[in-house]
This record gives structure tokens, sequence and C-alpha cells, in this order.
């Protein structure tokens, strides 16, 4: 077999990264804004809101054009669809942001690298900084865009896209040739012949600009009105001047221009927005419109959508793909602050209308679409995403695949819900669903969601856990779904998976008939001969969180055990009964000399006797000082652990001080003294 040096490898990945690169499918702006914003909100936090401050996309170097319109467009964009996270976002005002980029002379370019975000850092009150370039090229624009954690400077989400282009964001990387804004912008103007002097011969040419570069010239002009609303009275001579030319796909561009200005300095005038949406009634088929898209985030900006801008709003909506539906959604019934009556009335309408077969086009889509894209469009909005499911579920019929997707959209509530009592009520719709409804992927579901609820080494991410999956919340789906965790056991094909299923129900007491046995089976094995079956049989007792105190004196008798032919085995069973016994809190006499026999032997059975001897409290005390009280100077290592463990008892030991006083006053041991003085203390409560 050959191998590749490691300098070829290294020529072959150059070779193969650009190809992997150019491989990226080209999507709509919509769909690459909004998935790098839900990467964004997904991406892990130290603490929860995360104050995050967004700057300006920038063009590379690499870029076949630059504009400051396309990278504030794209900004602005990303900073809407956030804004609607406030659980798990703070983002910090752009303001204050760009004096503090400006002060300290940053380049924005450089604002992608662990070093500049770390700077920030400390002249920002600010844990995480969003910094993203573009890359124009022919037919469509690269962007990259990542979020780094400004105290450790760590990289904690990275996202690449391709948009494609289309006639829209081309006006936003149009050139400014013409400055003059006193004109005003005429309707669909004809061609214009121009005459230039050919200074060669003298003679004259004729040259005929087209719609087009008409209209690229009268945008030009149009655009340094509005450096300047400073007055009412600027406004609206601007509003007038926009209106004045119709919101079409030549001319029209100037109104991307218009709305970003007017949504970035928060005005919002009635005679801009009356003519925004006699525009959006006339667009026929939004799904390949950006104009109407934009026209609602504008709308919408405000986060109250009145009657009016609803009644167009909707009508658009109704015309385009299925695909796109969620993000109106989102603008228009998950981000606003109308009130809830208001907002199911309107939720109604949506899937009244979908029950007519009238909602979607080319072909209107079913029922079951539009639910789901309901619900992909409130994400943001908890308490309707909740109402919507309770009331619409029931009337799906649903396919394996829809099952699937209606699992998660049950474990995201749950996941996302705050309060304590409603979180619960959750798991019981998830519950029941899992009861009511067999899929291909139910069991890989299931125990996936159940892993959520494992800790980690982290304890900051574990205090987020614990409020996301409360372990309380995860015994009640044991009880109530014991026989689906059952059967779904042996599903998994891979060993591991299949192990961890089986420690899982061990643990909150799932019988699997044939693999986990009762504890009446348990005990004729653990008094059989059959040691490696025993081994097997004591792993699973450990794991239950329910003592088997049924048979308690069978393990007792194991620690007696001994055998001829496998002495290591029998070694690890015993060691593991000490635990059981442990649990169980044994008070029998035997058991606890047993277990206070192998203290001096320093091994795993050792360890184990030490947190069972703790845990069976104050019956393991008389024993403990009777083995205390005939130690004498020279055996400090054993007189340590003995007045140890009567120390981590407490109050319960107290009738061990004057066993450990005159270990104190013998032993010139100084840990053994140590231990006493601190065994003391813990047992006198001090």
């Amino acid at each position: 077999m050959f191998t590749l040096s490691k300098n070829l490898v290294v020529f072959y990945l150059l070779i193969l990264l650009p190809l992997a690169t150019s491989a990226q499918k080209a999507k709509s702006y919509t769909a690459v804004t909004a998935e790098l914003s839900q990467k964004i909100v997904d991406a892990p936090a130290v603490r929860l809101p995360q104050n995050l401050a967004v700057v300006p996309f920038t063009a590379t170097a690499s870029s076949t054009q630059q504009s400051k319109a396309f990278g504030e467009y794209l900004t602005e964009t990303i900073l809407g669809s956030l804004s609607g996270h406030p659980q798990k976002l703070k983002l910090f005002e752009r303001t204050r942001m760009d004096a503090i980029l400006k002060e300290h002379e940053f380049i924005l370019t450089d604002l992608m690298k662990p070093a500049a975000a770390l700077k920030i850092g400390q002249l920002a009150p600010i844990d995480a900084l969003l910094s993203g370039t573009y890359t124009k090229l022919k037919s469509y624009v690269d962007v990259s865009a990542r979020i780094i954690d400004v105290s450790s400077g760590e990289i904690t989400m990275s996202y690449v896209g391709r948009i494609k282009m289309n006639k829209n964001l081309s006006a936003l990387f149009s050139q400014s040739t013409l400055t003059n804004s006193s004109n005003g912008i005429a309707n669909n103007s004809p061609p214009t012949q121009i005459t230039i002097n050919n200074s060669v011969n003298g003679n004259v040419i004729s040259k005929t600009k087209s719609p087009e570069e008409i209209c690229k010239e009268r945008v030009a002009e149009f655009r340094p009105r509005l450096n300047d609303l400073s007055s009412q009275e600027k406004i609206n001579a601007v509003v007038s001047a926009a209106i004045a030319t119709p919101f079409d796909n030549q001319c029209g561009k100037l109104h991307y221009d218009v709305m970003y200005t007017f949504t970035r300095f928060k005005l919002d005038p009635a005679e801009y927005k009356t003519f925004l949406l006699r525009t959006l009634d006339t667009i026929a088929y939004p799904a390949g419109d950006d104009r109407a898209y934009e026209i609602i985030r504008y709308l919408t900006n405000d986060a109250r959508v009145d009657e009016s801008e609803w009644k167009s709003s909707f009508a658009a909506l109704t015309r385009v793909g299925n695909y796109s539906i969620s993000n109106y959604i989102n603008y228009l019934i998950a981000k606003s602050t109308n009130d809830e009556v208001e907002q199911k009335a309107r939720i109604a309408s949506y899937f009244k209308v979908a029950s007519e077969n009238k909602l979607g086009l080319p072909r209107p889509v079913t029922g079951e679409v539009a639910f789901v894209e309901m619900m992909e469009g409130l994400k943001s909005n908890q308490p309707l995403r909740q109402h919507v499911y309770e009331t619409y579920a029931g009337r799906l019929v649903t396919d394996d695949k829809l099952k699937a997707t209606l699992f998660s959209e049950l474990s995201s509530m749950y996941k996302e819900e705050s309060k304590t009592q409603r979180k619960t009520e959750l798991l019981g719709w998830l519950a029941t669903f899992v009861n009511a409804n067999e899929y291909p992927k139910a069991h890989e579901q299931l125990y996936d969601f159940v892993w959520n609820y494992n800790l980690t080494y982290n304890e900051g991410q574990n205090e987020i856990i614990r409020r996301e999956f409360p372990e309380a919340d995860l015994r009640l789906l044991a009880q109530r779904c014991r026989d689906k965790f059952s059967s779904y056991t042996l599903l998994t094909p891979y060993p591991s998976q299949k192990e961890d299923r089986i420690n899982f129900c061990v643990k909150y007491n799932i019988p699997i008939p044939g693999v986990i046995p009762t504890l009446e089976e348990a005990d004729i094995i653990l008094k059989g001969n059959n040691v490696q079956e025993q081994l097997r049989i004591m792993k699973l007792l450990i794991l239950m969180e329910t003592p088997p105190k049924k048979i308690e004196n069978t393990l007792i008798q194991v620690l007696n055990k001994r055998s001829l032919e496998d002495r290591s085995t029998m070694n690890q069973i015993q060691t593991l009964a000490i635990h059981v016994l442990g649990n169980c809190k044994t008070n029998d006499l035997k058991a606890i000399e047993s277990m206070i026999n192998a203290l001096p032997h320093y091994g795993n059975d050792t360890e184990a006797a030490k947190e069972a001897l703790v845990k069976i409290g104050k019956p393991a005390v008389k024993p403990l000082i009777s083995k205390l009280d005939k130690t004498t100077d020279q055996d400090g290592g054993l007189q340590f652990q003995l007045i140890t463990l009567l120390g981590k008892i407490g109050k319960e030991a107290a009738t061990a001080e004057k066993s450990i006083q005159r270990v104190l006053s013998i032993s010139r041991n100084n840990d053994v003294r140590y231990a006493a003085e601190a065994a003391l203390q813990s047992i006198q409560g001090r």
C-alpha cells in the first residue's frame, strides 16, 4: 500500500478546497440571511442572554465590487432577524459600537480576527462580536461571518453562504455617476438620445441611453437626498420625490435605499407607507420578487401590524411558495406586538384560507405544510407557537415525515419554555405524542431527547441544562412512556447506544424482558455460580435509582462468597455489592463490618466501602468506633480513614467524640491529628 507524503497531502488539499467552495449552491438573499440568523441564535454562549455586538459586513480584497450600501443592508437584515430572540441575545446599540470603532480607529476587515475582538471586549460591555465579509463575483455574493467570544478569543460560530444575484441586489452595487441632487425623478422615462462631438474628425455621433442606464443615473441623483433628514420638510421632500417613481424593478430600486434609511433612523411617514401598500397589492408573484418581502419587513419594523398592513401583507402571503411562508409569518405575526386575541384571529384566518386550498402558488399547499410553515414562522413567539400546536395539530393527516417534524416541534417548544409549570405541561404533550405514534425515527428521537438531560463537566453549561431540562421532568417522561422506552431499547444497531439505552432503563426502573431481569430473577442468579452473569447483574443493580432492598440479604451473602475459578471477577462482584448495599443503607452488622475490614486494603473495594459507610450513616457509627478504639499509634493510616468517615457522617456520629479525642491526644501523626480536629468540628456542627 502506498502513502502520500505530508507535502503532497497539503498540495491536494489546496487544490480541492477551492473546488469544494465553488461547489456551494447559491441561494436567495432571504434564504441565506435566515440561515445565518438561525446559526447565530443557536451558537453556544457563556451566559444568556448574550450581549452581542454586530458590526457592518465589509468587502474582501477579492470582491469585484464594493458597496457600503450592500454591507449595511445585509447587516440591518441580520439585526432585524435577531431582535426576535430577547431570551438568547441582547443586541449592543450600533451607534455606540460605531463610535467605539471610530474613536479607536479599528479597520472593519480586521474584526474577523480574535485579537481585534479581544480588544473591543475591553472597550465595550459585550460578550461576543459578530463580524463578516462579502465577496461580490459575477452572478453571486459569497458571505462569511463569525462570532468571537471577546473574553477568550474563541470562535463560537462560523458561517459561509452564497447569495444568488438579482436585479435588486445589483442596484446596491451600482456606482454613483451623477451627484446633482436638485433634479426630481420622472416616471418610466423613454430612452434618451445624447450628442457627443468626435474629437478626431469633428463628426457628431448620436448615442441612445438604455432605460437601465437612465435609471442608474437617476437613482444616483436621488441618493444624496437621504444624507440630510434633519427636518420634517426635508423628510416630506424625500417622500414626495420617492413616490413619484413607481417601485418597479428598474428605477424603483431607489426605494430599497429609502426603506433602509427610514428603518435605520426610525422614520415612518404615513404617505410613504400608503405608497408601499399600494405597490404590494400589485405584486402578482411575491415568491420571485424581493420587493414584497422587503416591503413587509419595512412595514412591520415597528412591530405593530395594523389592519391595512395585515390585509395587503396577508394577501401577498397567500401568493408565495411554501418555503417562503414562514418568513412572512415571522414578521406579520411572530414579532408583532398586537394583542393576543387579534393575533389568534389572524392565525385562524390563515388556517381557514389553507383549508380552502387558497394558500400558496404555483400550487396550493396542504394543511399539513401550512401547519409546519406556521410553526416555523412562530419560532420566536413561544405562546403563539404553543397555541397553534394545541389548536391545530389534532387536525393533521400525519405521515412518518410529519410525525418526526411534530416531535421536533414539541421538543423545541419544551426546551424554549422558561416557566416551570408550563414546561411540565409541554412534556405531557410530548409524552402523549410518543405513546400515540409509531414511525421509523421514533426510537432515535425519543432517546436523543432524553440525552439532553445529561450533565457535563462544565458547571456553567450544567446550569443551562438544569434550567432547560429539569430532572423531575425526565422522571415523569420515563414513567409515562415506560413501554416505549422498553420496546425501543434494542432497535439501534450500535452496541454502545444499546448499552446506554439499557442503562437508562435500569436507572429509571423500566423493565426490558429478557435483558433487564426482575429482582426475583436477579436474586436467583446471584445465588447461583455463574460469576459472569452475576457481574452483569451487579452492574445493572448499581444503576438503579430505587435501591433493591428486596434482595439485600442475598447481596450480603455475596460479600462472603469465594470462587475457585475466577477470583478477580468475584472481587469485582463484591465491590459492586458494597456499592449497592450502601445505596440500600443497610443496617446489617455483618455487612458493615465487612466494609470496615476492607478499609486497610487501598483497593477498589476500599473506595466503595468508604462511600457506602458514609451513605449508611448512623448504623455504621458504632462499628467504626469499635474499630477505632482497637487501633494504636502504629495504625496511623487506618485511624485517618476511620476518623475521616466519622467526620463525614457528621452529627449522627456524636458518640464518637470520646474515641476521636483519645486518638488526638496520643497521635504524633500530623495528618491524623488534622483529620481528628476537622472531624470533631463536623460532628459538633461548627
